[in-house]
């Protein structure tokens, strides 16, 4: 139970809770440390807010600034994951 309280602490906190779980972004990934980012994909705030909690939970870091999010993906593969506002 302590994993899904601290889920639901992180989620309703600053950086995350800040983003609009409404908008649409562009998500992609990086495996060079953000030198190319590749698989450029929609998606939304919703998704943005899951997976800066699991970054957050997992100890990697989030950057978000200027409604774009560069996160330290928490997965085995490793990476960057950045989502810019689409449009």
């Amino acid at each position: 139970m302590a994993r899904h309280d601290e889920w639901l602490r992180i989620y309703d906190a600053s950086p995350v809770a800040d983003v609009n779980t409404g908008a649409e972004y562009l998500k992609e990934t990086s495996d060079d440390d953000g030198t190319t980012w590749e698989y450029p994909r929609p998606s939304t705030g919703h998704h943005l807010r899951l997976d800066m909690t699991e970054a957050l939970i997992a100890g990697c870091t989030v950057d978000y600034r200027d409604g774009v999010a560069v996160i330290q993906s928490p997965h085995p593969i490793g990476g960057l994951i950045r989502y810019t506002p689409a449009g």
